[in-house]
Order: C-alpha cells, then sequence, then structure tokens
C-alpha cells in the first residue's frame, strides 16, 4: 500500500471517528427550581462543568424554574411520558413522583461515601410497588429557623435569653412590643405558598409535644383534641389576635416576605427555612439583604409543661432527581453523581451558607459569610436535631390531611377567618375519616 492511500484511509478513519462521537454526543435537559437564587446557581454550573469535562462532547443545559411553576409543568410532561428533563430539582413537597415510578434509583450509581448517612437514608424509601429505591441526592439540607432583626430587637429593648429561646410568656411580650410599635411580629407570606404560615405553630407543636408525639399527631395516631393541643392552638390565637401577621399575608409572596423583613424592614423576624440564606446573601440590587443589615437567629419558644425543649427540625430539601426513562440514562446518572464530591459540599456552603447532605471539610472552607456559620453555631450549640422540617410533615400525613391542615392553619387562623377550636374541630374530623 502507498503511502498516499495510507494517509488517505487514516483521514477516512479519524472523518469516521469523529461522525460517530457527534452521533453519541447529546444535550442533556435539565431543570432546575432557585430561578433567582445565584449562588446556588454558582454550585450547579459547577457540577455540569464538572461532568462536561468528564465527558468531553456531552452537554447539559440548565433551565432554571419557580418550583411552583416547574412542578404542574413536570408533572404534565410526565404523565404525558414525553418532554420532561433527563434531570431535575426534587423536594418533598411532590413525593407522588417517586411512587408514580418517575424517578430513577440512584442506589447504585453514585458515590454514597461522598454523601451524609442521614441524606441518603431520607431518599431511601419504598417506591413503585413497594420497591425501595434511593430517589434523590440530597444537595441542600436545612432546619427551620426564626431569623430577627438585631437593630430592631435594641430599638424596642427586646432583651435575648443567654440560650437564645424566649419561654411561652416572653415570646407573647415580644410579639405584642414589635405589634404595638407598628411592625408585624412576622415576615410571613402566603401566597404562592402552603406552608409559610405553618412554621410558628408548627414550632409550638414541636416544643409542647417532641418530636415522636408530634409524629404520632401527623400520621393520625393523636387526636387533634389532646389538651396539649387545643394549649398551643389557644396560644397561637392570642398571637394572631395581637397582630403577629401583616395584613398583606394572603397577598404577600415568599420573594415579597424576604424584602418585607430584611429590606423594607416591617417585621421583626422572619420563620422560614435556613435556605434564607440562598435568597439573602446575594447582592442587594439582586433581591439580597442590605450589606449593613443586622440578622440574628432564635431558637424556638419554650412552651410549658412540654416535652420537646431544646429539639430543632433539620431535614434534607432542594435534591436532584433523575428522570426515570430518560432516553440518556446513564449519562443523567453521571450527572447527579457530579453532585457526591466534597469540593462540591465545601463550595455549596462557601456560596450559600446553607447546610447540605453532600459531604463536606470545614477546614477547607473559605467563605466571606463565615460570621454567619459562627452566629449559627452559637445560637444552634445545643440544639437537638430532629429529622423532619414543617414542610415535611405532609410526607407524614394521610391522604385529605394536609389539605386541611394547610386550609385551617396557613390559611384560616392566621387571617382571622376561624378560631382555634374551629379549626381543631376540622382537623380531627378529617382525622377520623383519614382512619
Amino acid at each position: 500500500m502507498s503511502r498516499k492511500t495510507g494517509a488517505i484511509g487514516m483521514v477516512v478513519c479519524f472523518a469516521l471517528l469523529l461522525m460517530a462521537a457527534a452521533a453519541q454526543a447529546v444535550d442533556l435537559s435539565w431543570w432546575s427550581h432557585w430561578a433567582t437564587q445565584d449562588s446556588k446557581k454558582i454550585v450547579l454550573e459547577e457540577a455540569k462543568r464538572r461532568f462536561e469535562a468528564k465527558h468531553p462532547g456531552n452537554k447539559v443545559t440548565i433551565t432554571y424554574y419557580e418550583k411552583k411553576n416547574m412542578w404542574p409543568t413536570l408533572r404534565a410532561a410526565f404523565t404525558a411520558g414525553s418532554g420532561f428533563p433527563d434531570v431535575f430539582y426534587y423536594d418533598i413537597d411532590v413525593p407522588e413522583f417517586y411512587t408514580a415510578g418517575w424517578l430513577a434509583d440512584l442506589s447504585g450509581a453514585i458515590r454514597w461515601e461522598n454523601i451524609e448517612s442521614y441524606g441518603k437514608a431520607f431518599w431511601t424509601r419504598p417506591g413503585p410497588g413497594g420497591r425501595t429505591g434511593t430517589w434523590a441526592i440530597p444537595v441542600e439540607a436545612s432546619s427551620d429557623e426564626i431569623y430577627f432583626n438585631k437593630k430592631m430587637f435594641r430599638h424596642l429593648d427586646i432583651k435575648l435569653p443567654a440560650n437564645y429561646a424566649f419561654t411561652q410568656d416572653e415570646f407573647k411580650d415580644v410579639v405584642s412590643k414589635c405589634a404595638k410599635a407598628g411592625y408585624a411580629a412576622f415576615a410571613t407570606g402566603a401566597a404562592d405558598r402552603e406552608w409559610t404560615a405553618l412554621y410558628i405553630p408548627t414550632a409550638f407543636l414541636l416544643s409542647k409535644l417532641g418530636l415522636e408525639d408530634l409524629k404520632k399527631l401527623s400520621r393520625g395516631e393523636l387526636s387533634w383534641k389532646d389538651p396539649r393541643i387545643v394549649e398551643v392552638f389557644r396560644y397561637y390565637k392570642e398571637l394572631v389576635d395581637l397582630g403577629a401577621y401583616a395584613k398583606t399575608l394572603t397577598s404577600m409572596t415568599l420573594a415579597d416576605a424576604h424584602r418585607f423583613f430584611h429590606t423594607e424592614q416591617k417585621a421583626c423576624m422572619f420563620p422560614v427555612g435556613s435556605w434564607y440564606t440562598g435568597r439573602a446573601f446575594v447582592p442587594p440590587e439582586k433581591g439580597g439583604q442590605p450589606k449593613d443589615f443586622e440578622l440574628g437567629l432564635l431558637n424556638y419558644p419554650l412552651m410549658k409543661d412540654a416535652k420537646g425543649h431544646g429539639q430543632k427540625f433539620l431535614s434534607v430539601a432542594g435534591s436532584l432527581a433523575v428522570a426515570a426513562k430518560s432516553p440518556n440514562l446513564k449519562l443523567a446518572l453521571e450527572v447527579a453523581n457530579a453532585f457526591a464530591d466534597v469540593e462540591v459540599g465545601n463550595m455549596w456552603m462557601a456560596q450559600t451558607g446553607i447546610q447540605t447532605g453532600i459531604k463536606t471539610d470545614p477546614a477547607r472552607i473559605e467563605s466571606p459569610i463565615k460570621w454567619y456559620f459562627e452566629e449559627f453555631g452559637k445560637v444552634n450549640k445545643s440544639s437537638k436535631w430532629v429529622d423532619l422540617t414543617t414542610q415535611d410533615v405532609k410526607a407524614l400525613m394521610k391522604p385529605g390531611m394536609w389539605e386541611v391542615w394547610v386550609a385551617t392553619v396557613n390559611q384560616g387562623l392566621p387571617n382571622k377567618l376561624i378560631g382555634p377550636d374551629e379549626a381543631l374541630a376540622k382537623l380531627e374530623e378529617a382525622r377520623l375519616k383519614g382512619k
């Protein structure tokens, strides 16, 4: 064979290889919540970069949503069997997704040694047909916190307890002082979330009952007429009547509530998940808190004659799942696996200030918000973390119970549409129907 013929053959072979590679390369689709949270986007874009570097020629396109808009679109696509992404943001808001068989089992596809055991355990549960699998990567973990405006507390002469937890009577005084000064006690907006006004009453129930009895209550194994629960509801109604919530509660969105708290500074406190920092620790022009805003944290109020003092909610929040019927399933699993890395966990903490289900190496985390880590650690040094959050209660409730819980406690009570006894009667009726 001549040199010329050989050279032509090599060129042809090379061209064929390029064509084959091009034919195999795919553009993976990834839908994610956090459209307005740039600090989280930085981490997601890093995971995308790592995947693309490891799999040359393949690309990932991330489309950002607010999850309230993403869920119905995603549900419709899965129901139709087409138009769904390869990978997507997932959380416990829609537990029916994994039981329907729409999520791939990640059990054998992820470097689980780089994931916190509680994070894997959270998503390891019975799926379609009762088959147990692990359905998501726990990117974000979150505790339910009560943030407060330090400057406002000083102005109102509100003294902090040494343990950052007011007694039941002291907390009522705090709410009263805020309301009398013309502020809402809580920066809560329920226009676009069904759980934002649930933080305070659920924290009261945890403090009063303790975790085990709260779980029994959520599962329908404990009556809503239990005297302890009646006491909590009547106390909560006293706070509502004092002016705990803004009159704009029903028209204010979650994003509005953030601004209401830290920019407009019209509320003393903000009960919300620790993912608060993902929205607040961005430049003010992008909706973040002002640079001179003095942020503090509280522990839950200590209810009288209670079993749950010191207990605090902590659980997995925003996660990443893979579509079970993705035409690019093997590569999609590799996108998820890109998160199973200590360096990614460190970046998440440094950028967002939010807990994560990915393992981290704190000694290697460099962040401009170390002051927040210190504040968080100081307040929570004695916290007894429990594996539940206000939002997770939904997964414990029987069909129909969550809807009544939302209607009575996220809407009815804080808006003064019903009283505590009527709310409890409706909840007890729903509990008995659910048996």
